[in-house]
């Protein structure tokens, strides 16, 4: 099915489900995303938009509530893959925030990778490709 010439852009925006919101977001600034838009009941955060470059994620904290759709299984072996052109700068940026990062490493099908894991134990990985 040929796409509609009309739209120039598409982007996935994953939606992450938190037990403990002011700890995810801390944490994803901690990398570098900030939040873009947010929801406030109560004047809490229970949702909000990060991004950082052109990456973007929605946080979804999990709420106790008759009305609120609920995630099926816990983290549903999702990791996370964000593309950047200096590994090794974004490496650096986390390990300054005092966040437990992987060291840097060539896989053998030529990205450089560094690894992470949110506060919900999801595997964030950060990577780019290496110019041989």
């Amino acid at each position: 099915m040929p796409h509609d010439e009309s739209i120039s852009k598409l982007a996935v925006v994953p939606l992450l489900w938190v037990e403990n919101m002011e700890q995810a977001i801390r944490f994803y600034e901690e990398i570098g995303f900030k939040i873009t838009e947010s929801w406030k009941p109560n004047n809490q955060i229970q949702w909000c938009r990060v991004e950082f470059y052109d990456a973007a994620l929605m946080l979804q904290e999990i709420v106790d509530s008759d009305t609120q759709e609920k995630p099926t299984s816990e983290n549903n072996g999702i990791q996370l893959y964000f593309i950047t052109d200096d590994v090794d700068a974004l490496y650096t940026q986390i390990l300054a925030n005092g966040l437990k990062v992987s060291v840097p490493k060539i896989e053998f099908y030529g990205m450089k990778q560094i690894f992470l894991t949110d506060p919900d134990g999801r595997t964030l990985c950060f990577e780019s490709l290496v110019e041989t």
